[in-house]
């Protein structure tokens, strides 16, 4: 039979500061996390083609690069039974973010699997469809709590009301027009290794609400950036690489800055005039480390593909 090919597009939902929320015995509609952060408008990139005449194999390519990332796995495990999808699968993922420093990328690739498959197989879902099925594979495979909630709304993006999306509570805070997002990153930090600890998250959510509410109180970039800041240096989660490229980022001319959660990696916010020379500046101090420049938006899009 001939070979169908799909395409689907997501932005990097960036999370800044984040209060874990995972009751016991809770399912996963009940798991999640209050927080905030940004939408990175050019996220991940998914490229599907599908073959249904041959064996039931699947190939899976990320940045060209043959893979096994758990949440594309995951995505085409299920969907493969649900859409009845038999043959063979090809998946590429071209990702324009830091892979494993908190830019949420393993729910970008869900989403953008799942759009592509359900495409490439004629069929259509809704994007909160979308995002449930991409909430329960990240609590599956204790990649992420609440990243999809960037996929609902877009800019500096609040969540209040946690767990699957028909519980979501989002907000947003208006950002200064013609602002960038500055990203500066080292290296990964391990979630799962945070979440697997009961005691550990109770701290992290504590230090996470109590920040959350003073963000409320002043709901301004600026404020927001400040107590994810702070939020990062009270859990603990700012490393020592991380607490020098606050150092610097102060002296720059920026909005504010904060931690990306989770990773080795922090993020400012700074006027479009501005980018260059903080970006420049980063990548003359810290040469090592990987520096971008990103516009701040939501377009997600599907296709199908000649």
């Amino acid at each position: 039979m001939r070979a169908r090919r799909s395409y689907a597009s997501a932005p990097a939902p960036l999370s800044s500061i984040f209060s874990p929320k995972i009751p016991e015995g809770g399912g996963a509609g009940e798991v999640g996390a209050r927080g905030g952060g940004f939408t990175i408008r050019r996220g991940v990139e998914t490229y599907v083609e599908y073959l249904p005449g041959e064996a039931d194999e699947s190939e899976l390519y990320l940045n060209d690069s043959r893979t096994s990332f758990i949440t594309s796995v995951k995505s085409l495990e299920l969907l493969r039974k649900s859409l009845g999808l038999k043959g063979r699968v090809i998946l590429r993922h071209r990702v324009h973010v830091p892979i494993g420093a908190g830019f949420g990328v393993s729910a970008s690739i869900a989403l953008t699997t799942i759009l592509a498959l359900f495409k490439v197989a004629d069929r259509g879902i809704t994007l909160r469809e979308a995002c449930r099925l991409v909430h329960e594979i990240e609590v599956e495979c204790r990649t992420g709590l609440n990243s999809e909630a960037g996929f609902l709304s877009e800019g500096l993006v609040l969540v209040l009301g946690w767990g699957s999306p028909s519980r979501l509570i989002l907000d947003s805070i208006p950002i200064p027009r013609d602002s960038l997002i500055i990203s500066i990153s080292a290296s990964s930090l391990g979630s799962s290794r945070l979440l697997e600890s009961r005691e550990r998250l109770r701290a992290v959510e504590e230090v996470g609400d109590r920040k959350l509410e003073d963000v409320l109180k002043h709901p301004t970039p600026e404020n927001f950036l400040q107590r994810s800041r702070e939020f990062a240096v009270e859990t603990g989660l700012a490393t020592e690489e991380v607490q020098e490229i606050f150092e610097e980022l102060e002296r720059l001319p920026v909005i504010g800055y904060a931690q990306n959660m989770l990773g080795r990696a922090c993020h400012a916010l700074a006027l479009k005039k501005r980018a260059d020379e903080v970006a420049a500046r980063l990548r003359s101090v810290f040469p090592e480390y990987r520096v971008g420049v990103h516009e701040v938006g939501n377009e997600i899009r599907v296709s199908g593909l000649v």
